[in-house]
């Protein structure tokens, strides 16, 4: 069993010749979401920014508040499709073939009432466990993180069949994928703590004496390290997924050597 440092390495190098095509295809998730929050809001006559608004302030038994929900959970439906191809296509590279776009239609053409059940299911099943207490929702969400993987290799298995094969193959292997998780996921925090260092320092010189500029400057530096985040997911998110595909790869015995 390979090491996680290893591991990250083979998934950065099977990402050569698919980087900007894993940045495209996480581009477009997001795209495709807004796009379609945007087409059924025309034709249920809501603004997007209603739909973004938080659905539990609206009374369901309201018309306005229903036609809001059903665009809710069909972008949702929509959005775990292409999250689930986006996934199956860094398994693909492991493999040696190509990430396309077309990756993230996978679902779509194969089955998508199963996808959808599937997609569903899982994420019900983990907020369930959530609501006991975070833990074991974070124990069972890595029990289960190579379900994607497993459906994908196994189209004929049943969702309960995939769910327990994966919680079977992470035993004893749910706090090396955590340490893998945790490489990557350290890396957004370096930009939350250049601005902490700001404000702490800029607010240790001004005392009581806050101005109009200290204001500016702080909101201006707090947009700037959202901005840094997002870029550095385009950086960390491709090579975070190709890993963790490589860690799959390796915990099922394939053959997975670096290209």
């Amino acid at each position: 069993m390979k090491t996680n440092k290893e591991l990250r390495m083979i998934g950065r190098e099977n990402l050569r010749g698919n980087y900007l095509t894993a940045v495209s295809n996480l581009i477009l998730v997001g795209v495709f979401g807004l796009i379609l929050q945007s087409i059924l809001g025309k034709v249920f006559g809501i603004s997007i920014i209603d739909i973004t608004a938080d659905i539990t302030a609206n009374d369901l038994s309201d018309p306005y508040g229903v036609k809001q929900f059903i665009i809710t959970m069909i972008t949702s439906f929509v959005s775990a499709l292409l999250t689930l191809g986006l996934t199956w296509g860094f398994l693909d590279i492991q493999d040696g073939e190509k990430l396309t776009v077309g990756h993230l239609f996978k679902p779509f053409k194969e089955d998508m009432g199963k996808s959808i059940g599937f997609s569903l299911v899982k994420q019900f099943l983990l907020m369930l466990w959530s609501l006991l207490l975070i833990v074991p929702g974070i124990i069972k969400s890595y029990s289960w993180a190579m379900a994607e993987f497993i459906y994908y290799d196994n189209r004929d298995l049943a969702i309960k069949d995939i769910l327990a094969e994966s919680s079977y193959i992470m035993k004893g292997s749910r706090w090396r994928l955590f340490k893998m998780d945790f490489f990557y996921s350290i890396l957004y925090f370096i930009p939350i703590l250049l601005w902490l260092v700001f404000f702490l320092v800029a607010l240790a010189s001004q005392g009581d004496n806050a101005s109009y500029v200290f204001v500016f400057a702080f909101l201006g530096i707090f947009v700037a390290v959202m901005g840094l985040t997002a870029v550095l997911a385009f950086i960390i998110e491709p090579r975070r997924q190709s890993a963790r595909a490589a860690f799959y790869v390796d915990l099922v015995g394939k053959s997975n050597d670096i290209v």
